[in-house]
């Protein structure tokens, strides 16, 4: 369960910002811009494909772009990728900040599932 108290304080109080420019830290602009691009078009596939069923193969493939798109940037900082998807979860993501809204996220979370129990 996500505590919404504490999502909140910390973004308010710019812990989980402050954490997202120091992961920053490790690319130059031109690799920020690349990574940028990369995602702005995988959560443009995700969109047209949000009312695909989330244990399809095409499901299945944007989820694994998904995770290792987050695993490239923040795959040595388990703590803070659990915290961004607590963030998401809980709407505690500043506007500048929100790169997708809430019916990505879910979709990403049902395809996550679906995959959980074929395995």
């Amino acid at each position: 369960m996500v505590d919404n108290g504490r999502v909140d304080k910390a973004m308010k109080n710019g812990y989980l910002i402050k954490e997202f420019a120091e992961v920053g830290k490790k690319y130059t602009p031109e690799m920020a811009a690349a990574y940028q691009r990369r995602w702005a078009e995988l959560i443009d596939e995700v969109k047209q494909n949000i009312k695909a069923d989330p244990a399809s193969e095409t499901a299945q493939s944007l989820a694994k772009r998904w995770t290792d798109l987050l695993n490239e940037a923040y795959g040595d900082r388990p703590d803070l990728k659990a915290r961004i998807g607590q963030a998401y979860t809980a709407g505690a993501v500043p506007d500048d900040y929100r790169m997708f809204g809430p019916d990505v996220w879910e979709f990403i979370k049902k395809v996550h599932e679906a995959a959980k129990k074929k395995s």
